[in-house]
């Protein structure tokens, strides 16, 4: 008994597939908003020249409708626009001369079948007439597309009269530029702005250089290879988009105290930062840099107008280095900015003993350690009071040397006068020995 109700299972789903219209020709499926209709596929063809609707079923009793708004007004579609053939107990039908914008169902048995709904592409392709760039109040960061276009709804109507749209979907496309880090180079880009439902405007970003603006579609359009397109009349950009490239001349000095940033660029003072400036061009003109202590936000220290500059941070803080970047006629500016931190001053109390000429390479020169020192002196004395030697480089030190030839050991004194980044005053002083092995 099983067995006989699987068979008959299958019988019934041979009978159900078997009993789907389908559809012949060049076409495109449309499969969204069908829910709720009750129709069971949407078809547009390129042309209904040579569409047909095929059917298969073994019914005795069947007819073939068409409705337009819902299936309360079908009409019998006329035996002259359907044939058939039969084998094996199962008859074939194809209906021929198909009309645009109708729902086509069949009748088998005392039951319906779901519509399917036939719409002729070559009636209702959209017309697009021109699309102009328009600049409003913030052309600076975004411009409109005003797009004249003409083209009558795409729509299907359901069985019970329910009307849903068929949305048209068009591509914008044209060049823009990008910043490529890396490279340090803006380089141009071609934007596409693909499957977009679009009226009679759009906002999109305001482009960094001259371009065009393409319009085409819509979507069906493309599949069937009849899309058509409009090109605007040139945009010349002025939107800025500026960059800066910082890079710090490092030094190696073994004495100087290393120092926490945070990321940002900094460090022991003074110290000299190369700044680059980018933008894209030829749409910008004018670089203007301001360098602010970040105490005071309204009155820069310096101002420079250079592409590139170089600036040597002497006094401790936290500083804001900006780059002003505008267009020719100065319409639109834009600005980029960097921090640079500058730590407050250090000097530790020097050892109170070193061994030149003893074990090169290993402490055999007197130094201090510190940081973020703008002036420094140091000199050194004997014990009867004569200046042995006296330098003003913080990064450098003394070898243990007067007038050419190491001194003997013993006991040697030193002096230290220096100022910070910071404004602090240093003054010390004290004795330092010279020990030697041999």
């Amino acid at each position: 008994m099983k067995k006989l109700l699987v068979l008959f299972f299958i019988s019934l789903l041979t009978i159900y597939i078997q009993a789907q219209m389908t559809v012949s020709g060049t076409y495109v499926e449309y499969k969204e908003n069908l829910t709720g209709t009750g129709v069971d596929k949407v078809y547009l063809f390129s042309t209904l020249n040579n569409a047909t609707i095929t059917y298969s079923s073994s019914a005795v009793s069947i007819s073939f409708y068409r409705y337009t708004n819902a299936l309360g007004d079908k009409e019998k579609i006329s035996d002259s626009d359907i044939s058939t053939s039969s084998s094996d107990n199962v008859t074939t039908y194809i209906i021929s001369n198909l009309q645009d914008s109708r729902g086509y169902l069949v009748e088998e048995n005392g039951g319906t079948s779901a519509p399917v709904w036939i719409i002729d592409y070559s009636q209702h392709q959209p017309v697009l007439n021109s699309i102009e760039a328009i600049e409003n109040e913030d052309k600076c960061e975004r411009i409109k597309l005003f797009i004249n276009k003409s083209d009558d709804e795409l729509t299907f109507y359901g069985v019970s009269g329910n009307k849903k749209n068929i949305p048209r979907k068009y591509t914008i496309s044209y060049t823009d530029q990008e910043w490529d880090e890396s490279n340090r180079i803006f380089k141009n880009k071609v934007v596409e702005l693909k499957d977009k439902e679009i009226g009679t405007e759009i906002i999109i970003s305001a482009p960094l250089t001259n371009t065009q603006f393409k319009l085409e579609g819509d979507q069906f359009a493309e599949k069937f290879d009849l899309a058509k397109e409009i090109i605007s009349q040139p945009y010349t950009a002025i939107a800025v988009e500026p960059h800066i490239i910082a890079e710090k001349e490092e030094r190696n000095v073994p004495n100087e105290m290393k120092t926490e940033n945070g990321g940002s660029i900094g460090g022991s003072a003074p110290f000299v930062v190369n700044f680059s400036g980018y933008s894209n061009e030829p749409v910008t003109a004018y670089y203007t840099w301001f360098i602010y202590n970040k105490k005071d936000l309204v009155n820069p220290i310096v101002r420079y107008t250079d592409k590139n500059i170089k600036y040597t941070f002497e006094q401790s803080g936290d500083f804001l280095v900006t780059l002003e970047a505008a267009d020719h006629n100065s319409v639109c500016v834009d600005t980029v900015s960097i921090s640079v931190k500058v730590t407050v001053s250090e000097l530790q109390k020097p050892p109170n003993y070193f061994t030149p000429d003893d074990t090169p390479g290993v402490n055999d020169e007197f130094r201090v350690a510190y940081k973020s020192l703008i002036k420094f002196k140091c000199t050194i004395f004997n014990r009867w009071g004569t200046k042995l030697y006296q330098w003003t480089d913080p990064a450098k030190g003394w070898d243990g040397r007067y007038n050419g030839k190491y001194v003997n050991t013993g006991v040697y004194f030193y002096v230290i006068e220096a100022l910070g980044s910071d404004g602090v005053k240093y003054k010390m002083g004290g004795d330092i020995n010279i020990l030697r092995k041999r």
